[in-house]
Formats: C-alpha cells, structure tokens, sequence
C-alpha cells in the first residue's frame, strides 16, 4: 500500500503557501506541511494521529524523566536549542496546574461545600446582628454615617448599587449613583458597572468562586513577574529574560507534579501526605532549586548558596507585589 510520503507523490509546490519544492523536499521548508498530493484516507489520518501522539508521549516522557533526574537540565537543553526533544515548558506547565486544580477541587468538593455553607451562614448572622441588610438600598449618609468596617461600607455600597440597578434597570448609571447620593466619580461609576455583572449579593462568596476558577492561570501569569527576581539575583549576559523563563516554568513544573502526585498519596493516608508535603517545602523543592541554579548557570558552589540565599530574601517580597498585582488586575476584570 502506497503511503501519502512517498516520492510519486511528491509535488513541486506547497499546497499549503504555494512555496516552491523540490520533488525531494519531503515537507515544506516554509510551513511545515507533508509535500504530498494523494487523497487523504481513513488509514492516513490513524497514521498521523499515532506518530504526533508518540511523538508528543516521547517529548513527554522525556521531559518527566529528566526533571526528576537531573535538576535543570531540562531548562538548558531547551534554551540551547533541543526544543524538539523535551515538551514545552510553557504549555506543561499551564496543563499541570490545570489538572492539579481540578483534581483538588474534586477531592475537596464536599469539605469545600461544608466550609461555604458555614462561611455563608456566619455572613448572614453577621449581617443580622446590625440594621442593614444585603437586599437593601442604602443612600451613601446611610451607609457612610455608621462606625462599620470599611469592608463592610463598600459590602453594602455595591450589593444596594445592584439592587437598585434590578428595581431599576433602564435608569443611566450616572443617574443612579447621583440618586443614591454618591459622588459621580470613576471609582463609584466602576463599582456600579461591576454590581451589574453580580449574580448574587453574596460578594465574599462570588469573588472566592472566581478567583478558584481562575487561580491556574492566575499563577502563569504571575510566574514571568517572579522571572525578574531570578534574572536580575542569577544575571548572566550568557541567558537573557525569555531564557531563564524557561528555567522558571521547568522549575514550578516539577513543583506543581510533585504536589499533584502527593494528592494521590491523600486518597490513603491523609497524615502521610502532609508529612511528604512538609518535607517537600522544607527540604526536596530547595535542594532542588539549588542544584537546577548551580547546573544552569554553571556557577562555583559558594557563590550559588550566596544567590541562593538572596534569592529566597527577595522572594517573599516578590510574592507579595507580585500577588497584588495579579489580583488587582483579576479585579478588574471580574
């Protein structure tokens, strides 16, 4: 049986682009596609769908092996050009996160319900205890006259802007912020249009949901704002940003298995994966990172442990800006 690979079929240009070929040109060197004219069978596509899925598993597995083997080494091979035999790290990553996600909020699915049942019944007692009440409306002198929290006066500013917006939802925002004796600024005007989107006056319990839906991606974005700690403690003219950004992704990628991993142990022993969890933090994840930094920049063991040790001061300041940010920009766009 003749194969869409073979020379006979073989064209002197891309049906893709249209780049000219060379009948001996097995793909096209401009996009990548398979130089061949035959007619695609059901055979073929069983075909092309074994070798990219082997050839992904090998990425794959390779990628794992050598993560847990050699510390680094994943990182530098890539960034000095081996892209074809390890998995990329960004893609990985984002994948690893996801799945470590999913399979934590099913397992935790019904202490998660018990905790929000409980969190929602402490909300309303709290809310009884004083006059107002979330399906109200209250004016600004209303809300602003009373020594409550200043949590609890933006609460209730924007569960009464929804409220007024569903008794009155063809009035202009402007309108309704002015009526309810607010100043007509942009904070009350973006508040207003936010209350709009509000499914719910539970405001605690909504921006918990969303920020659990989004923490994945949350966290990838967050990575290449930590990359500048790394970049700037470890700088080398031999890597530049996007280099050590790999790095980065590797490292948080063995991380992240690690603790998907440690779910599984949670299925029989839940005592035994936190002990394994602890160990993990306290000792696996920095004697890893220390030898991924010392493999990858290739620097004398002294002078690692000194980069080693400033990197872990700066970090924590790091998270904190870094989280900030994140969360201010998921804000906004919740």
């Amino acid at each position: 049986m003749t194969k869409r690979k073979d020379q006979s079929y073989r064209s002197e240009k891309c049906l893709n682009c249209n780049t000219p070929l060379d009948v001996s040109e097995k793909y096209c060197h401009y996009c990548g596609q398979l130089n061949s004219t035959k007619k695609i069978t059901v055979s073929d596509f069983f075909e092309e769908f074994v070798s990219n899925f082997y050839a992904y598993d090998s990425r794959l597995r390779n990628t794992l092996f050598f993560l847990f083997s050699k510390p680094g080494y994943v990182a530098k091979q890539i960034v000095n050009g081996k892209r074809q035999t390890f998995a990329n790290p960004f893609r990985l990553f984002l994948s690893i996160i996801i799945m470590f996600f999913i399979f934590d909020n099913l397992q935790n699915s019904y202490s998660t319900k018990e905790k929000k049942d409980l969190g929602q019944t402490e909300l309303e007692e709290s809310l009884l205890t004083n006059k107002f009440q979330k399906d109200s409306i209250y004016t600004y002198k209303e809300i602003f006259k009373d020594s409550i929290s200043t949590f609890d006066q933006y609460y209730y500013q924007i569960t009464s802007f929804r409220n007024y917006n569903l008794k009155n939802p063809n009035q202009d925002s402007e309108k309704a912020i002015e009526t309810l004796g607010y100043e007509n600024n942009r904070i009350n005007r973006f508040l207003y249009h936010k209350s709009e989107n509000l499914k719910s006056n539970n405001l605690k319990r909504e921006i918990g949901d969303y920020f659990i839906s989004k923490l994945p991606f949350l966290i990838f974005l967050a990575l290449p704002l930590l990359t500048i700690i790394f970049w700037l403690v470890f700088y080398n003219k031999k890597y530049n940003y996007a280099e050590v950004l790999v790095f980065t992704y590797t490292f948080y990628t063995f991380i992240f298995i690690s603790l998907l991993s440690l779910e599984f142990v949670k299925y029989l022993n839940e005592d035994l994966s936190i002990i394994l969890k602890s160990i993990c933090f306290i000792l696996i994840f920095p004697i890893y990172l220390y030898k991924s930094l010392r493999y990858f920049y290739e620097t004398s063991r002294w002078k690692t442990i000194f980069k080693f040790v400033l990197l872990n001061l700066l970090f924590l300041p790091a998270i904190l800006i870094t989280s900030f940010f994140v969360i201010s920009v998921a804000l906004l766009f919740f």
